[in-house]
């Protein structure tokens, strides 16, 4: 019988793990393929192998291998690489097969890696399963559909694509093939893949569902649920959510309900995420409210953008719809106190510096004042940027720049993972992507997570000075003052977007008090400017007074926005103001601002759930939550 091994490693968990993901994919390919009564008979599955663990040891431990099949994206394709080499070596006669959303539906994998036999294109179940048994009969690779492998030493061969439309494919979990992993893994917490339904039915030009064209087919409901049981039972920590669009169905509020009933009843899984439907907000509100209810979600609602500018949609075809609409979206969760997050990416075709922070202030001024994030954009090699004619079209430049991970121990790894992202288009020069990225870095730290948001909202509403100016303003005031000690940060960041757009990412960004934790660039300013914040204020002074705001407004905006500010050991302040700023913003974050008015009166700002060191306070406010939720004080009271 012939030994096969599935390769699907988890970037972040290398041996001595205390989390890692459960190989999903890995799995339903295996339980696809031994549904077959001629996989049972000529096959044994040997291992998953899910850590990232020295190649030596694993090769060392494996027994004879007839086939190892490798599930491929940017976070495992270099480690996946190294592996089949040392196979090959050890192992000339195995077959490595190669498959994934990294491997591109060509013969490039083929013609560079000669360690690579067989590429599987595609959704893989019915092609992983018809090639067993192919190799296991002798037959004709011509046979099997969606892959492509060699004939002779110069001749590659693509059959015949088959797009699936089924999903009866029994389950991982249900089947048992993950019990083993977690019998022999105790001191692992695990977290797991919930996949519901398969397929989108947008087709934005950056993503690799585009060139695919799958219809958005169903997992049945019932194996939802007793998967949902299983990862309650097995005490799965936490739960990502495959669907590129959960909430697009109604059913999909029965599901919520499964999950929220598991965790009530077993108090797993701890949390979850999804990626929410782009165009059914009544179910995603209800669903998100079900999971606020639990605390079930950290995140809440996406309420993704990508651009803001229409020439850029119209590039990536992608159709948002009004900001009217997104505002009173945003309106409604604000007032529920529910949380939404937003994502823009840079690099998009069309784009350029104007475009692109007027982007991040319209956000500004339609309520997400909170999270949202930037993105560099991933060429992925089956999306249609990825292309070639689309390439040359939008004159893309790209580089390869090595993926680090936040929020984890400053250690590296001995075999790097990638992705190749756009730092130049026809429309945005390398040096312009560079200032945009930097200015995403500023917009995050002093807007998302509050350092100078009360200051900004103010002089939107109040002065007309709009959000892009007032922290573009910042970047000309840094270079203007390089030796302040907010300035210095801002060149550190800087100069990580630039080493970012030539392919050297390999800073990590560290903040000493929290111990060797790499941090996002918002982040490490965030964390710096609480720890000198009298300095900051100090230092920020000449730039705010440029804005010539009213002497009393202007002292009140100081003393509220440096008094409400979260911090270690700061539980709770009294301030005195002469204007009505809480009551102010409040209105502003549900969309219905007044004039400031004056009023004398005395606030209480109380922390409820202070950390007593820097440690904690990273782990707790900035990386759980989020920041731009919890940078503020949470219990305000007038007295």
């Amino acid at each position: 019988m012939r030994n096969v091994y599935f390769v699907q490693v988890d970037i972040s968990a290398c041996l001595g793990a205390q989390n890692a993901y459960l190989p999903y994919t890995a799995g339903i390919l295996a339980a696809s393929a031994w549904e077959s009564a001629i996989v049972k008979k000529e096959y044994v599955m040997k291992e998953f192998i899910f850590l990232r663990e020295e190649i030596e040891s694993v090769v060392s431990r494996m027994e004879n291998p007839a086939i190892v099949a490798f599930s491929n994206y940017c976070w495992s394709t270099e480690y996946n690489k190294a592996l089949a080499i040392a196979l090959k070596e050890k192992y000339p006669a195995c077959i490595t097969v190669f498959g994934g959303h990294n491997v591109p539906n060509n013969f490039d994998f083929l013609n560079e890696y000669p360690y690579v036999d067989i590429l599987v294109h595609g959704e893989g179940e019915e092609s992983v399963r018809q090639l067993f048994e192919v190799i296991a009969t002798q037959g004709d690779y011509q046979q099997v559909p969606n892959i492509s492998y060699r004939v002779g030493e110069n001749q590659c061969v693509k059959t015949e694509q088959l797009l699936q439309t089924g999903l009866e494919y029994p389950s991982p979990y249900l089947e048992g093939w993950f019990d083993s992993i977690i019998e022999q893994h105790p001191e692992i917490t695990f977290n797991a893949i919930l996949e519901t339904s398969r397929g989108c039915p947008h087709q934005c030009a950056y993503c690799d569902w585009g060139l695919l064209k799958s219809k958005v087919r169903l997992f049945p409901l019932e194996r939802i649920k007793a998967e949902i049981k299983w990862m309650s039972e097995h005490k799965i920590a936490f739960v990502w959510g495959a669907d590129a669009n959960f909430g697009l169905f109604k059913r999909d509020l029965e599901i919520a309900d499964a999950l929220v009933a598991a965790k009530e009843s077993t108090g797993y899984p701890e949390r979850m995420r999804m990626n929410y439907a782009k165009n059914n907000y009544e179910n995603v509100f209800a669903i998100v409210k079900k999971f606020k209810a639990c605390e079930f979600d950290r995140i809440g609602a996406t309420l993704s953008f990508q651009s803001l500018s229409p020439e850029v949609l119209k590039n990536i075809g992608r159709r948002n719809d009004s900001l009217e609409f997104y505002k009173s979206l945003l309106t409604e969760y604000n007032k529920e106190n529910m949380k939404t997050y937003s994502e823009l990416i840079l690099g998009l075709p069309g784009e350029t510096y104007e475009s692109f922070i007027a982007g991040i202030g319209k956000l500004f001024e339609i309520g997400q004042h909170f999270v949202f994030e930037v993105y560099g954009c991933i060429l992925l090699p089956n999306a249609v940027l990825g292309q070639k004619e689309t390439i040359e079209k939008f004159g893309i430049e790209t580089v390869r720049t090595e993926i680090i991970r936040p929020h984890f121990q400053n250690v590296a790894f001995d075999i790097p993972e990638y992705n190749t992202i756009i730092t130049q288009t026809n429309s945005m020069r390398r040096d312009m992507w560079v200032r945009a990225m930097t200015f995403f870095y500023i917009a995050k730290a002093f807007h998302g997570n509050g350092l100078l948001r009360a200051f900004a909202i103010y002089l939107f509403y109040h002065c007309n000075v709009a959000y892009e100016k007032f922290y573009d303003g910042m970047i000309e005031y840094f270079e203007a003052n390089p030796d302040l000690f907010i300035s210095k940060l801002y060149f550190e960041v800087k100069q990580h977007a630039i080493e970012q757009s030539v392919g050297a990412n390999n800073r990590k960004l560290i903040f000493e008090p929290c111990g060797d934790i790499v941090w996002d660039d918002h982040e490490f300013m965030v964390l710096h400017i609480l720890q000198k914040l009298d300095l900051f204020f100090t230092e920020m002074l000449q730039y705010l007074e440029t804005f010539d705001i009213p002497q009393q407004i202007f002292s009140d905006l100081l003393i509220y926005q440096k008094s409400i500010l979260r911090r270690p050991n700061n539980e709770e302040e009294k301030i005195s103001l002469a204007y009505d700023i809480h009551s102010f913003l409040k209105d502003v974050y549900v969309n219905k601002p007044h004039p400031l008015e004056q009023k004398e009166h005395q606030l209480k700002l109380k922390d409820t759930c202070v950390q007593s060191n820097w440690r904690d306070f990273g782990k707790i406010v900035v990386w759980y939550g989020r920041m731009g939720w919890s940078s503020y004080k949470d219990e305000i009271t007038e007295l």
